[in-house]
């Protein structure tokens, strides 16, 4: 199972965070921790306050992801360490170097069941999950958006969460499926990570498995082109969509509102910057924000 930078997580999440109503009409958050993601009482500012944060994205500074963090997240924490995956935060919070990691409910929940020594505190807010593309594909992106849509409609997409992430045993990873290819067909080249399994999971010998190429057959089948899986390390996943090694990038993170994404875009001019590069789909899938930490 390949991890990587969660700061991505919080950043992809917080870059494009503050919660209001709205924005997501889609699937709600079906993805509730189990019984032994055990909520931590908190009261406003104060949670996690003087706290370590592990984090395996490191694209913001400590200071600016601890405004962050607090501002978007009530977490206030002391300080902001940075790993170089998901494996090393997990392995950071077991020794005691850190004391939590910021992720979303899908991927708390799965780890939270393999790992019986470690919990979650899952906030009582919303956020998206989107495609990312460069800003040129408008064209592809409407395609997209279609298809996504009619996923939906169908009914399909309902299935496919409840196969392969809602109802997925605790103790079973995400089996191989396939997507079919057309010779006569463009192809469009999607980049995965690994990195939130089990929406986007890499099985042991490397290929991509579960809900993403499931969910991916079925775009391929909705918009008449061939999909290409790419597996990309999540720190390069912009690199590899700016230099067109892939056309599409599996998920990014947004709020919950168009105006909250706006606001945050408009109280932090890196991200602002950073953006304007991308422009994304509708949401496919709403999520719960995560902090995991130990028992």
């Amino acid at each position: 199972m390949k991890f990587n930078k969660c700061l991505l997580v919080l950043v992809s999440t917080c870059m494009l965070a503050a919660f209001t109503a709205g924005y997501c009409e889609t699937q709600t958050g079906e993805t509730a921790i189990k019984k032994e993601a055990q909520k931590v009482e908190t009261n406003g500012e104060a949670r996690f306050k003087g706290k370590i944060l592990v984090t395996d994205f490191s694209r913001v500074s400590e200071d600016n992801a601890k405004v962050i963090a607090k501002k978007y997240f009530d977490c206030d924490v002391e300080k902001v360490l940075y790993a170089e995956s998901i494996n090393g935060c997990l392995a950071m919070i077991k020794s005691g170097r850190a004391d939590l990691m910021f992720t979303s409910d899908i991927l708390a929940n799965y780890i939270i069941q393999r790992n019986p020594e470690l919990k979650s505190s899952v906030l009582d807010k919303n956020m998206c999950i989107v495609m990312g593309l460069r800003n040129s594909d408008v064209q592809l992106r409407d395609s997209l958006n279609s298809a996504i849509t009619k996923i939906k409609e169908s009914g399909k997409y309902d299935q496919l969460y409840k196969t392969w992430i809602k109802d997925l045993p605790a103790g079973q990873e995400p089996s191989l499926t396939t997507i079919e290819k057309n010779a006569d067909s463009e192809t469009v080249y999607v980049g995965v990570t690994g990195d939130m399994p089990p929406l986007d999971y890499i099985s042991a010998d490397g290929k991509p498995a579960g809900f993403s190429i499931a969910f991916l057959g079925e775009v391929s089948r909705a918009i008449g082109k061939n999909i290409e899986i790419v597996v990309v390390d999540s720190q390069a996943r912009y690199a590899a969509l700016e230099a067109k090694k892939i056309d599409v990038f599996f998920w990014m993170f947004m709020p919950e509102t168009k105006a909250a994404h706006a606001r945050f875009n408009a109280e932090n001019e890196e991200e602002a910057a950073f953006t304007k590069k991308f422009i994304t789909t509708e949401p496919y899938c709403v999520f719960k924000p995560a902090f995991i930490l130990k028992k």
